[in-house]
């Protein structure tokens, strides 16, 4: 194991007061990196595992001083307004273009820690958590950084805080499990059964996240949460929740979790310079989501909606 004083994460937001991932208020750490490309994803900022530029062009003024700064010639000019060459953000170290702007426009979107740093931040919530409070890795993916999950989750483990993480399992096993031992609660992505459909909207197949949460359910000490968001056209049909249910059974679980697809993160996409293209997707309404909740519950399966998990 890397010692933990070696090691930094990389992070793109730190928020406090959580109630709705995991049992009491928790402090919610998200990693940056993913190995999905979902197309309803709410959080575009935690896709890159690196520190980017957020952009704002409402805010820019064109002063070209972003570009004079950054040593990478990462910045061009379409119109009136600018665009980034993230593949060579990506080696970027000084963030001058940040530095150098003087509207607001640019800002730096991801920094890193180490252990103990984060540590540190964690301490000063936990007064506010209660008694079963404690802190959830998310993102993005944190077990696309395994060495510092586990080196952050041992530190917390160890000093009697509640641990939990958000993971879409699409990472090797080694990365998930080394860190169980530390871990009390996972939140799991299940998002859809059939493989060419996971590809198209995931741009990924899901062989890999069936077969770790198979080796979870076998593994596994502490609770694991199934989580399926609820995409109108993807993902709402009888067949995949017949399907998903006959997963859940053959593991030997039998909870799940559905969430509403939404659209608050819409406006987070022009910052990292993507195109927003699930407008199309419905919000589902309560009846719909009931409607499912009924079809798992007559399969066998505990279904709770939305915020509703009994923690």
């Amino acid at each position: 194991m890397v010692q933990s004083e070696l090691i930094r994460g990389i992070f793109f937001d730190i928020q406090g007061f959580s109630v709705h991932d995991g049992p009491g208020c928790r402090t919610l750490i998200f990693f940056k990196g993913c190995s999905l490309s979902c197309a309803w994803c709410c959080n575009p900022e935690g896709l890159n595992a690196f520190p980017e530029p957020l952009y704002n062009a409402s805010k820019c003024v064109f002063d070209e001083l972003c570009m004079q700064a950054c040593p990478n010639q990462a910045i061009g000019k379409n119109g009136q307004e600018l665009v980034f060459n993230r593949n060579l953000c990506r080696d970027c170290t000084t963030y001058n273009c940040t530095k150098a702007c003087c509207s607001g426009a640019l800002r730096l979107g991801g920094y890193t820690l180490g252990v103990e740093e984060l540590f540190t931040i964690i301490q000063r919530d936990r007064q506010y958590w209660g008694d079963e409070g404690g802190i959830t890795l998310t993102g993005g993916e944190p077990f696309l950084q395994p060495d510092f999950a586990v080196q952050i989750l041992k530190r917390c483990y160890d000093s009697f805080i509640h641990t939990a993480v958000e993971t879409c399992g699409n990472v090797p096993w080694d990365n998930i499990e080394r860190s169980l031992n530390y871990i009390d609660w996972i939140f799991y992505d299940l998002k859809q059964i059939d493989n060419r459909k996971h590809i198209l909207m995931t741009s990924k197949g899901n062989n890999l996240i069936l077969d770790n949460a198979r080796r979870l359910a076998k593994v596994f000490k502490g609770r694991i949460i199934f989580r399926m968001p609820v995409i109108p056209g993807f993902n709402d049909d009888e067949a995949n929740i017949h399907q998903l249910s006959d997963f859940l059974n053959s593991i030997k679980k039998d909870e799940i979790n559905i969430l509403p697809v939404h659209h608050l993160g819409k406006e987070k996409y022009n910052l990292v310079g993507k195109g927003y293209y699930t407008d199309d997707y419905r919000i589902p309404a309560i009846e719909d989501l009931q409607k499912i909740q009924s079809i798992f519950q007559s399969l066998g399966i505990r279904c709770y909606i939305g915020s509703e998990t009994p923690f």
